[in-house]
């Protein structure tokens, strides 16, 4: 979601973050690789912790594995 002050100060731009999907179903580590002022940053942040998902499974096993996540911020 757009911060206000982003809003006004018309930032756009992507947010692009490194998280660690665990094997049990949560974003265990999340790294900011290119962030964005005004609050953006953490909004995507915010934004990667509340993804749900199926843990990949390797040899019958749920396993934890590394994802890029993008989360772009554009004014129309």
């Amino acid at each position: 979601m757009y911060t206000e002050s982003a809003r006004q100060a018309r930032v756009t731009g992507k947010v692009v973050l490194l998280a660690v999907l665990g094997s049990d179903g949560t974003v265990r580590r999340i790294l900011v690789l290119v962030g964005l002022p005004n609050g953006l940053t953490e909004a995507a942040i915010n934004a990667a912790r509340a993804i749900r998902f199926y843990p990949a499974i390797l040899d019958g096993r749920r396993v934890s594995m590394f994802v890029q996540l993008s989360y772009p911020f554009d004014l129309y």
